[in-house]
């Protein structure tokens, strides 16, 4: 049964993502825990969400198990935990997903991040062992999606990043041109490296980092940009035409007082935990550009409709894969009832025949045989594509007495009526 529990920005502050990921590197350990009500799982953190991906036996049982594995790697409550995700099972999972992957959740519709965040999380998922076949064809599935939507819309075009739209908000504020600014980035994790990548591409020149964790010196080696010390931000912060206060640590660093003389600058505050001292946004001369602000409605709709059209035929592509499969049993059980009564009768035909009528005569019946079952094999298709798997299992048993079980014994989608998540927001 495909599972996933889903906390973002799109319903959750910033801060409080912030927290539930904290150690969020621990839960594949903590999800596969001996007992454990699942087969497989995929985990998804990021600085806008923490998504978990299970291949489950059953929906409560696996709910509930990891609810209570983010409780003890946030450290949060688990009560608490409860009330920040959203539960969701079967087409719908997918349907999240795939959009998640071609950036149509993104703070910034259509940045290409995602989809490398998405393909690093399912990558780290089979390097641990941690996924299974139907997980694998959901997200591969679901990364070849994504790709078509960037090279056949304008979402995502010309490798379209959160660092690109943020910096092109910037210059439609800055005062001097960005390649001649003087740019302070604060951070040097992921969303940092970005943004001194594009600052590269761009041209600029003078460029400086800060870390409040000691880690500037051999970040700005690595990357051709000068180290800012300890001493050195408020300096380096009043000398800078545009900040980037990318470090989320959950501590403020740049402070009033630091940027206190009244000199036109503009801020991009892209950290999931903002670095800055409330009062900064109060001071004359500073423009200061959130996560918030970088919400970036499509103007032309129809490229989002094409883009939701593609992700649809993805989602149809991956459903009928798992209900064909469905079928697998069922068609195997009665390929080798068919084989077993063939078997019997060449035997005795070879007991009554000459060797070279026997083989002639097995190469007839196999023959036959291959007709025969070609109908029934082609029929399973078309009736798992339908969504009738459970009719095709049905006439089978009542037919030739092969039985498979329950319906929830070989479900792996379980869609119990229509897509609507299972809400655990209180």
């Amino acid at each position: 049964m495909l599972v996933a529990v889903r906390a973002s920005h799109e319903h959750l502050d910033l801060g409080v993502l912030d927290a539930l990921t904290r150690n969020s590197e621990q839960l594949p350990r903590e999800l596969s825990a001996p007992g454990a009500p699942l087969d497989g799982m995929v985990v998804l953190s990021t600085c806008n969400r923490l998504e978990l991906y299970l291949d489950a036996e059953r929906f409560h049982d696996a709910v509930d198990h990891a609810m209570a594995a983010v409780s003890r790697t946030s450290g949060l409550a688990e009560q608490e935990v409860r009330q920040l995700f959203e539960a969701a099972m079967g087409t719908e999972v997918a349907q999240h997903l795939y959009e998640v992957t071609a950036g149509l959740r993104s703070v910034v519709m259509g940045e290409s991040e995602v989809a490398g965040q998405v393909r690093a999380a399912f990558t780290e998922a089979l390097e641990q062992g941690t996924t299974t076949p139907m997980l694998n064809d959901l997200f591969q599935e679901g990364l070849r999606q994504a790709k078509r939507v960037s090279s056949s819309t304008r979402l995502g075009a010309a490798g379209r990043t959160g660092a690109a739209v943020a910096l092109d908000r910037a210059i439609e504020v800055l005062e001097v041109p960005l390649a001649e600014a003087s740019v302070l980035v604060i951070g040097t994790g992921s969303y940092a490296r970005l943004v001194v990548a594009e600052l590269a591409r761009r041209g600029v020149q003078d460029v400086s980092v800060f870390s409040s964790t000691g880690r500037a010196t051999d970040f700005a080696a690595s990357h051709g940009v000068r180290a800012v010390q300890d001493d050195g931000l408020a300096a380096a912060a009043a000398g800078a035409d545009l900040v980037v206060a990318a470090s989320g640590h959950g501590q403020v660093l740049l402070h009033a007082e630091h940027l206190s003389d009244a000199r036109p600058r503009v801020i991009l505050d892209l950290a999931l935990h903002s670095d800055l001292d409330a009062a900064v946004r109060e001071l004359e001369g500073v423009r200061v550009i959130g996560l918030a602000d970088l919400a970036d409605d499509i103007e032309d709709a129809g490229q989002l409709a094409a883009a939701r059209e593609i992700l649809t035929e993805g989602v149809d592509r991956f459903v009928s894969r798992q209900e064909t499969r469905k079928l697998d049993p069922a068609v195997t059980a009665l390929r080798g009832r068919v084989a077993e009564a063939l078997d019997q009768e060449i035997q005795e035909i070879r007991e009554r025949y000459s060797e070279d009528v026997a083989a002639d005569m097995e190469r007839r019946l196999q023959r036959i045989a291959s007709r025969v079952l070609h109908l029934p094999t082609a029929r399973a298709r078309e009736l798992a594509r339908a969504g009738a798997a459970d009719q095709y299992v049905e006439a089978i048993h009542t037919l030739f007495g092969i039985d498979l079980g329950e319906p929830e014994e070989r479900s792996t989608l379980a869609v119990p009526g229509d897509k609507a998540p299972v809400e655990l927001r209180g």
